[in-house]
């Protein structure tokens, strides 16, 4: 991205603010930001969609609210359901549990994964700009559909009275203001991750190519498309044509960060998805056998291992709570392990970081290990085109992030009775590249 900008500044005489630059997060936006500047010394402001959204609307002073509201109000509509009768009891029937105390029910494991779905639906239902009227069409349990609709309509009332919007509302605000005011005029749009798109932002981005006449520049990675319960839907990727015309792809085959011998691994692992796009990946970096293995449960012992040859390690697990079997992390998400900081991340959270050597965790066949196997609820698929056509689609890719952090070795602890089909498969079709520990 930062040799496009000086491309566009240097051979085609592009002016700075005639750039349009945007990133995913704030992390990245601002390292960006701090490269252009320090590299080429040019003054290029690089936005999130929420901060370009902002920029769009900052005369009209909305209030943002907070990331945490949706969950106090589904909190809270399901705990005055104990005064509610025929709310109480539409809740118990959706659980299965008619004759279970509803104050048991309020601790119950069942109504937390409830309330879960009920904000990954609402989040999707709106990153995807669907109205009210959509609610006519969804099928299922008509008990379910009834409780969402009640906590939609809550939390839209609840935007209105505190005068506020959230997420999604500012980005569907600020395409409107687009439409209908003048704005910059921009040349060149360039986006970064652009995998992790929603329908929402490419409305956006859209109205400001209509507006503008702007040329578009997108970078990603299909590979590292992991954010489908956030809205991101990668067939906007994978069909960017269908969505903004003529396009041209230019793949980035190179890799800096692993070894050949990792990505050949990683790359026969993730392409054995035909969805995904086929790329020769290529690396000036030589490790014989990247990938250690490690059968048992005793994470001590693997660090004991690791530390005789690496001192930056990051641990990577695919929920946040897998760490806890072995160490409490402070406040820092780190763990102190003989005077050592280690850092302990989700996949999610590590994707875009790397670090010399990383250990992951949790590779287990079950329900909650590496690939989760919990399956969505079927009412996501009416708020959610983006759906698997590959068994553990989504899982695959988080894998394929989980091995690519490491500018090293990588080493994988994994359960001796039950090993993660993931570790099988790769142990059958890459055995070359592994060494058992």
């Amino acid at each position: 991205m930062v040799g496009k900008i000086r491309y566009l500044i240097e051979r085609k005489k592009v002016n700075e603010n005639e750039i349009l630059c945007i990133s995913f997060t704030n992390d990245a936006s601002k390292n960006l930001e701090k490269s252009i500047k320090k590299n080429y010394n040019y003054n290029i402001k690089v936005y999130t969609f929420h901060k370009l959204a902002l920029e769009f609307l900052k005369d009209r002073k909305y209030k943002i609210a907070s990331d945490d509201m949706l969950r106090y109000i589904i909190d809270e509509y399901f705990f005055e359901a104990q005064y509610e009768n025929e709310i109480k009891i539409k809740i118990k029937k959706l659980l299965n549990k008619v004759d279970t105390p509803y104050t048991y029910i309020l601790k119950s494991k069942e109504l937390e994964l409830l309330k879960r779905l009920i904000n990954t639906f609402i989040n999707l239902f709106k990153t995807n700009n669907y109205t009210l009227a959509h609610f006519l069409e969804i099928k299922g349990d008509k008990n379910l559909i009834r409780i969402i609709i009640d906590i939609y309509m809550m939390y839209e009332n609840e935007l209105i009275s505190s005068n506020t919007i959230d997420f999604n509302d500012m980005i569907t605000i600020a395409t409107s203001y687009v439409k209908n005011n003048p704005i910059n005029n921009y040349k060149y749009i360039i986006v970064d991750e652009y995998q992790d798109t929603s329908y929402v932002r490419y409305l956006f981005l859209k109205e400001i190519i209509n507006k503008t006449g702007a040329k578009i520049v997108c970078v990603g990675d299909d590979y590292q498309s992991i954010y489908r319960f956030n809205g991101c839907n990668l067939n906007m990727f994978l069909n960017f044509k269908k969505y903004f015309g003529y396009t041209k792809v230019l793949k980035i085959n190179n890799t800096y960060r692993n070894s050949q011998e990792l990505i050949n691994a990683a790359g026969k692992f993730i392409m054995k998805n035909k969805r995904q796009l086929y790329k020769e990946l290529k690396s000036s970096k030589s490790i014989e056998k990247p990938i250690k293995i490690k059968y048992g449960d005793n994470l001590a012992d693997l660090l004991d291992i690791v530390l005789q040859k690496h001192k930056n390690i990051l641990i990577l697990g695919r929920n946040n709570f897998d760490i806890e079997k072995y160490f409490k992390l402070n406040k820092d998400k780190c763990i102190e392990y003989k005077g050592i900081n280690i850092r302990y991340l989700t996949i999610h959270a590590s994707k875009g970081l790397e670090e010399e050597c990383v250990i992951i965790i949790n590779l287990k066949d079950s329900s909650i290990g590496i690939p989760n196997k919990i399956k969505d609820s079927k009412i996501l698929n009416f708020v959610n085109d983006n759906l698997d056509t590959y068994p553990y689609e989504e899982e695959r890719r988080l894998f394929y992030v989980a091995l690519t952090r490491t500018k090293s070795d990588v080493y994988l602890l994994v359960d001796k009775n039950q090993p993660s089909i993931f570790v099988k498969e790769l142990i059958k079709d890459s055995k070359e590249y592994i060494e058992y520990i």
